[in-house]
């Protein structure tokens, strides 16, 4: 089965590509914006489309922080939005099935729900990111067959400078204190050899299973404070931690339903937290 991966140098698109490189019968296809491959380019990725002719596409490239969406509102939409049309058309041209790459806590009104949260909940966005993400989710069903994949929180080594546990680690690394928002607020993480693994089951899903959202995460609902005491503990960290409220982007608790994806799609986390953070830190040689 060829895939084409939009986004294949990011840090999902790494982990997916070499987990499917890892199986047999598989081959992928690269298409980022490191590569000088854009999204935003639609007869560029038509003809990338046609000359290769891939069986699936994994729809990854986004501009993925909030910070970068914050900055640059528009490049977000056009990257986010515009070229996730594009994905669209394209694939609605050469019926190609499409799975693609969304969010949890950005783009649900949380605060109008209980927890765990389901994929019944509308995507809206509660921020630039999230309503691109959002809005992405809309023209990608025009696009059938589909699969959406609300991800959880996700952590991993490569992910760098942003979210919780990365965002603890690089500071810890430079010297600096580790910012703590809040922590009484909860989340699913989730490791990304896990998302890796969600991606390929998606992508080879039978036909009954598409069409359809999957929340991709934890079972394990996490404090942000509790993350930060394990981080402290593996890594042997000694120093302060800078305590800030809350951030208003933050929901007080989040908390998905995964059981959708655990029935029809096979799917069901390898990596409980703490195995996933040792597994993690042993990588990049800061576990104590």
């Amino acid at each position: 089965m060829k895939i084409l991966i939009t986004g294949n140098q990011g840090f999902v698109g790494k982990a997916t590509e070499n987990y499917l490189k890892s199986l047999i019968g598989f081959e992928v296809v690269g298409f980022d914006i490191m590569d000088r491959r854009d999204i935003r380019d639609i007869k560029q990725l038509e003809t990338c489309v046609t000359e290769t002719q891939p069986d699936r596409i994994l729809h990854l490239a986004a501009i993925a922080r909030f910070s970068e969406a914050d900055k640059d509102p528009k490049l977000a939409i056009e990257t986010n939005v515009f070229g996730t049309v594009n994905v669209s058309r394209v694939a609605q041209k050469y019926h190609i099935p499409v799975v693609y790459s969304s969010t949890g806590s950005a783009i649900m009104p949380l605060n109008d729900y209980t927890p765990p949260f389901n994929e019944e909940i509308p995507a809206r966005g509660n921020s630039v990111y999230g309503s691109t993400k959002a809005s992405g989710e809309f023209f990608i069903r025009e696009s059938k067959p589909f699969i959406i994949l609300r991800y959880g929180h996700l952590y991993g080594a490569e992910k760098r400078m942003h979210g919780a546990i990365s965002g603890f680690l690089d500071r810890m690394q430079r010297g600096l204190e580790p910012v703590l928002y809040g922590g009484e607020q909860t989340n699913s993480f989730i490791y990304i050899k896990d998302i890796a693994m969600a991606n390929h089951k998606a992508l080879t899903a039978p036909w009954d299973c598409w069409n359809q959202i999957y929340n991709i995460g934890s079972p394990e609902e996490l404090t942000t404070e509790y993350v930060f005491e394990q981080i402290k503990k593996m890594t042997g960290y000694k120093g302060k931690i800078e305590e800030k409220e809350m951030r208003t982007v933050d929901p007080k608790r989040f908390a998905f339903d995964v059981s959708k994806a655990e029935r029809m799609l096979n799917f069901k986390c390898e990596w409980n937290f703490k195995d996933g953070l040792k597994d993690m830190l042993e990588g990049m040689g800061l576990l104590k």
